[in-house]
């Protein structure tokens, strides 16, 4: 990463008129890949097309830190997510859309505010999801759902100490006469001996509407290194009657995508997870994965209550570095649903995905 050093002066402090030291990098990453599905439309019929990458979105990003004297740093972030396929915003009329904070850094830890990834979300694309939390709908559904991957207008701790790390974050609702409308919480924890590590979080999330509508996510983790191997496996209890679940956990053009849930109805999901990476050689790099959930009260705004299913998701993927910033790679996932969940794939109750594609990290 191509990192620009700024000597900016400290105007107004104090007596000596020091200069404080500011490192600013610009960094990102472009992702694309060819991808075929079996079933992309009510009708069941297969898609060819050219996507963003299979597990990392493409973006641009600003990070940097000042020295503020005494162990103590002002830290910053600003990152925008796009499509590289079409050069469109990833979330459309957000120039930031991926995170946009600012804060502090130092012995006690480090305190951000503004829009960040939830702690959970971290937790499981630094340590434990076997894909770092994939790209396509196929393979990122149930990470994606459980975590909800970030929120704004948040403040958010992170420290360690020996082998523990943690993270506290509070999302603020911003509704006029509550406090609680529209607020999250998260909490996680983890702790890492030897090769093995063990974790777990918290997250709830309140109905800007009703407080009496949450989605409410427990989870526990586990992986463990050894050699050029990893293993990791977990599972998630969620709760919610906010109808959000659906939206997260259904593929693109699904009824469940489309029309997300009925808020005020409690859906309840058990999901698991399991999946190992292998460093075969300094350039290969292989990983496989599966997902399991079985789901209770699986809702459709347009649908209505489906009553129960079941889904599993099957993803492999082999990744090739032509350099230490461009890789290509292939990648096969199989979704599988039953009952209620079919509701989340669209046109068939299978539906199984190729990519290939290059990215480069920059």
């Amino acid at each position: 990463m191509k990192k620009y050093s700024l000597l900016l002066v400290a105007a107004g402090l104090a007596s000596s008129g020091a200069m404080a030291q500011t490192n600013v990098t610009i960094y990102g990453i472009v992702d694309t890949s060819f991808r075929y599905v079996s079933s992309d439309n009510a009708a069941g019929q297969k898609n060819f097309r050219i996507d963003n990458g299979a597990i990392s979105n493409s973006r641009l990003g600003f990070k940097g830190t000042e020295d503020l004297g005494g162990g103590l740093k002002a830290i910053f972030r600003l990152e925008n997510g796009f499509n590289s396929d079409t050069g469109s915003l990833s979330s459309s009329g957000t120039l930031f859309s991926r995170q946009s904070w600012v804060g502090l850094s130092g012995g006690f830890g480090q305190v951000t505010l503004g829009r960040q990834q939830t702690p959970l979300f971290d937790l499981m694309a630094d340590h434990f999801d076997p894909l770092t939390v994939g790209n396509y709908d196929q393979n990122a559904w149930m990470p994606a759902g459980a975590t909800l991957i970030r929120n704004s207008n948040m403040v958010k701790y992170t420290g360690s100490a020996g082998g523990f790390a943690g993270a506290l974050s509070y999302a603020f609702g911003e509704k006029a006469g509550s406090v609680k409308q529209g607020s999250q919480f998260g909490a996680t924890g983890q702790y890492t001996i030897s090769g093995f590590s063990f974790g777990g979080g918290y997250q709830q999330t309140v109905s800007p509407v009703n407080t009496d509508w949450k989605d409410t996510v427990y989870n526990v983790s586990a992986s463990y290194a050894f050699g050029a191997a990893k293993l990791f496996g977990g599972y998630y209890r969620i709760k919610d009657n906010t109808g959000t679940t659906p939206a997260y956990f259904g593929v693109a053009n699904s009824p469940a995508s489309i029309n997300g849930g009925i808020a005020g109805v409690q859906r309840t999901d058990n999901a698991y997870f399991l999946g190992a990476t292998f460093q075969a050689t300094p350039a290969w790099s292989l990983t496989a994965a599966g997902y399991y959930d079985k789901s209770k009260n699986v809702t459709v705004a347009s649908l209505g209550n489906l009553g129960d299913g079941s889904r599993y998701a099957l993803v492999g993927v082999a990744e090739y570095a032509l350099s230490k910033r461009t890789q290509v790679y292939g990648t096969v996932d199989y979704n599988k649903a039953k009952d209620a969940a079919l509701s989340e794939l669209v046109g068939k109750d299978s539906v199984t995905g190729v990519g290939v594609g290059i990215r480069h990290i920059f």
